[in-house]
């Protein structure tokens, strides 16, 4: 009974997480002094054609992931629209994931920081939904690849990516 109750509360409380995580990010500038504190962050193109960025920043503690849309080629701060954080601080987010079921949409993941870069499974993920630009978390396993991004700042992105590799299969 004991580890019911315990279990009750861990789960009511990732929804409130996620909660406060939003309120803290999104709707907030892209350049806010919260972002620009990370001791690392990196990048990828979402979708030119909504100006999306997904940005990853890592604090001592916890890693995010947040969807920044620009509204001109010249923006240089955006909003953030969406936010995510890996479950473990010592994850890293990976952008080319397939979910099998979907293999048209935007996936991303996590792994542990030091992954070797073999192909494998994420420890989390989620698809994007790119009408809405919001994460929904996915809870099946899906598969990541440490792939070259090259392309991403000549014009590429991945929603681009997800269409050709739907095609392909």
């Amino acid at each position: 009974m004991r580890t019911l109750a315990c279990l009750i509360v861990f789960f009511a409380a990732v929804p409130s997480r996620a909660a406060n995580l939003r309120q803290g990010y999104v709707g907030q500038s892209g350049c806010a002094a919260q972002l620009k504190s990370s001791l690392n962050d990196y990048g990828i193109r979402l979708d030119k054609s909504k100006r999306a960025r997904l940005e990853a920043h890592v604090f001592k503690g916890k890693t995010i992931l947040t969807i920044v849309q620009y509204s001109s080629d010249s923006d240089q701060c955006g909003i953030v629209r969406d936010v995510v954080q890996a479950r473990r601080p010592d994850s890293a987010f990976v952008w080319d994931c397939v979910d099998k079921r979907r293999p048209q949409t935007v996936v991303v993941g996590t792994w542990l920081t030091e992954h070797t870069g073999i192909p494998g499974l994420a420890l989390e993920a989620w698809r994007i939904n790119l009408h809405e630009l919001k994460f929904v978390r996915l809870d099946v396993p899906v598969t990541c690849n440490a792939g070259n991004y090259a392309g991403s700042d000549r014009g590429g992105d991945l929603a681009t990516w997800a269409r050709k590799r739907s095609v392909r299969r």
